[in-house]
């Protein structure tokens, strides 16, 4: 509904867009295509990468950042040597999270209506819930549970040639 009131062709957007350069009609329509939906998976996923990047960064020491400024490292160099790698393990979960996610998710694009967009979740529901071809569903269920699998031991792997050590909570 938040995405309707403002990226919709009444919305803030296009009502802004249409007084400010006189627009006969709504000059942004997207809402309901791929980048309509893009653009409500990056809304609604960033907070799943941004929550554990900035708690990796709070976790850098500040004595690091001094030390490599005083030294007379660049600040480029400072990020690539000392903040980049305390936010890798951060950026590397957030993202294969928002990856399986973003792979499984089935509310955005049928809460965004659009109708264009086929995504496996939305094949499965297309074919078990509007067709009643519940084999090919299910078909189309296992390959979309193979590739999240396929999906998470890439980042496994990926995080234990880093050094990435999963912590109990």
């Amino acid at each position: 509904l938040a995405f309707t009131f403002i990226y919709g062709s009444a919305g803030l957007l296009n009502g802004a867009l249409m007084s400010l350069f006189a627009f006969e009609l709504p000059p942004v329509d997207f809402l309901y295509s791929m980048q309509g939906v893009i653009l409500a998976e990056i809304t609604v996923f960033t907070p799943l990468v941004m929550r554990p990047l900035m708690a990796a960064l709070r976790q850098i020491d500040k004595s690091q950042l001094e030390a490599a400024s005083i030294l007379g490292a660049h600040p480029l160099r400072v990020i690539g040597q000392v903040i980049f790698p305390a936010a890798l393990p951060a950026l590397m979960a957030g993202g294969s999270l928002c990856l399986l996610l973003t792979t499984n998710e089935f509310g955005i694009v049928l809460f965004i209506g659009a109708k264009g967009v086929n995504t496996l979740p939305m094949m499965v529901y297309s074919k078990a819930i509007l067709e009643s071809d519940y084999t090919v569903a299910c078909m189309i269920a296992l390959i979309n549970i193979v590739l999240s699998l396929g999906l998470f031991s890439l980042y496994r792997l990926a995080a234990s040639r880093t050094g990435v050590r999963s912590q109990p909570c």
